[in-house]
């Protein structure tokens, strides 16, 4: 009899098949089979009621040439019946087998029909070395060729939590700041909650993307953006012998067992009961630290993912520090030269950029104008060389206050700009607050203007003009204060 195409199936079972999560190492186990074999089943019942395991093996009966799933029926009788055959062999898992989850009745398929006990575990090994260094070695190449660091970084997550490669739930990059003398959160992807990790999850599954597709929308940051803004408000600063300090003298990948962190940055992530701390030290110089963990599905990190890990972590990093030194080269021609960030032309052409993608990916774009207090008596009475100090002076603070996928330039003069990427209206004032509090703190006066698209311009070119408007009213408030539409001025506690 051949085998049923998927719209010969019946509804109710083809989508708990599709679905259904398959690893993709058993993917691969099922794909190399040295001879193929039959899946026949009967489901009594709801098929949404099947067993996970179940449900797994029924997509790969889908999925594999080498598994061909022969017949699925509705029946009465309730509970369900599959059986799995090769030749005049033939295997049924009790339902205390399918609890045991899809790995196990793998192992019991191929024990059954094809080797020893063993061949199977050599072979699961041997799968997922295969599948996860051919997906390591495609995100290594596209890193290569890429010429935007931050898209790279992207990417380097994304083979982090990939179904394709090492499979963790979320990861993090963490920068070395050393004003704040901390690692700071930089980018991240993964599951906000439990919700939107199922959500993710089944759509993955049903989309059944390729890694190049993944691989696309992870560069083009074409994924849920919460965890990574909540990233941005952790710093992990090494204590005296914490898990950072740990991870930071480890030569390999570390993996920690801790419900409760000694690092507060580390307990504010809620990891998993485990988790994974790397340090990139290209040349022995440390650029960051990668949190990665299973949080959602609670599974366990076994020692292929460390191992694989802390591989696919030493190669790219590497393509890190070079892409880093390209862009510290170029970014020469981009600088303002007496404040070492942006200067207007870099900075408007960044604007533009941020503006363009959050429009097109529906998300929202803040931006903060400051503007030094009676600057002109500064030159007046102290002098330009003052002056110029305390343009310095801002220029280090703003680098301080500011997260670190904000953009930050010198639009002219006295007046500094902060472009804040994904950064809905809400985070205005806690930004405002950081930079005016720290001004303050060294002794400089500044006035601050704000503005978020949507929420206060209709479109995007409308934000600068906005926030300045916004500033003007600072200035008319008595200076020293900050300003955003809708909200009276308010100052720097």
């Amino acid at each position: 009899m051949a085998a049923p195409t998927s719209v010969d199936l019946p509804e109710p079972i083809l989508r708990v098949a599709r679905l259904a999560p398959v690893p993709m190492y058993l993917r691969a186990i099922f794909s190399r089979l040295p001879e193929s074999i039959a899946l026949d089943a009967e489901i009594g019942g709801s098929p949404e009621s099947l067993p996970l395991a179940a449900r797994q093996l029924l997509k790969l009966g889908l999925l594999s040439e080498q598994l061909s799933l022969r017949s699925a029926k509705l029946v009465d009788a309730p509970g369900v019946r599959l059986t799995v055959s090769r030749s005049d062999q033939s295997w049924s898992p009790t339902p205390e087998e399918l609890g045991r989850g899809i790995t196990y009745v793998a192992q019991r398929i191929l024990e059954s029909l094809f080797a020893q006990g063993e061949s199977s575990t050599l072979l699961q090994s041997f799968a997922f070395q295969s599948s996860t260094l051919a997906t390591l070695r495609t995100i290594t190449n596209f890193m290569l060729q890429s010429t935007d660091v931050d898209q790279a970084l992207y990417v380097l997550l994304s083979g982090i939590t990939s179904g394709y490669s090492l499979g963790f739930n979320r990861a993090a990059l963490f920068v070395w700041d050393p004003a704040r003398k901390a690692f700071v959160g930089s980018k991240a992807i993964g599951p906000h909650d439990d919700g939107e990790a199922h959500r993710i999850w089944e759509a993955i599954e049903v989309e059944d993307k390729g890694i190049e597709d993944l691989i696309h929308d992870y560069a083009n940051r074409n994924f849920d953006t919460r965890f990574q803004q909540f990233v941005h408000t952790i710093a992990l600063a090494p204590g005296l012998n914490d898990e950072v300090a740990q991870a930071l003298r480890s030569p390999q990948p570390l993996l920690l067992r801790k419900q409760h962190p000694d690092n507060a940055g580390l307990r504010a992530l809620q990891p998993g009961a485990e988790f994974v701390l790397a340090a990139l030290k290209p040349h022995g110089k440390t650029l960051g630290l990668i949190l990665a963990d299973n949080r959602f599905n609670r599974a366990p990190v076994f020692p292929d993912q460390l191992s694989y890990l802390g591989f696919f972590i030493d190669q790219t990093a590497l393509v890190w520090e070079n892409l880093a030194l390209l862009k510290s080269v170029e970014e020469l021609a981009r600088v303002d030269g007496l404040t070492g960030i942006f200067n207007r032309r870099e900075l408007e052409a960044r604007l533009d950029l941020e503006l363009a993608r959050c429009q097109r990916h529906r998300r929202p774009c803040s931006l903060l104008i400051a503007d030094v207090d009676l600057f002109k008596q500064i030159n007046d009475t102290r002098g330009h060389e003052a002056g110029d100090d305390v343009l310095k002076r801002i220029g280090a603070l703003l680098r301080e206050a500011t997260r670190a996928d904000d953009v930050i330039g010198r639009f002219g003069g006295d007046e500094f700009v902060v472009v804040m990427p994904e950064a809905a209206r809400d985070q205005l004032v806690p930004g405002a607050q950081r930079i005016g509090r720290l001004a303050a703190d060294r002794g400089i006066s500044l006035s601050l203007g704000g503005a978020s698209w949507p929420s206060d311009c209709g479109e995007p070119r409308g934000l600068l003009g906005t926030a300045d408007q916004s500033l003007y009213r600072a200035k008319h408030a008595g200076r020293g204060c900050a300003c955003i539409p809708g909200l009276e001025p308010f100052r720097f506690v």
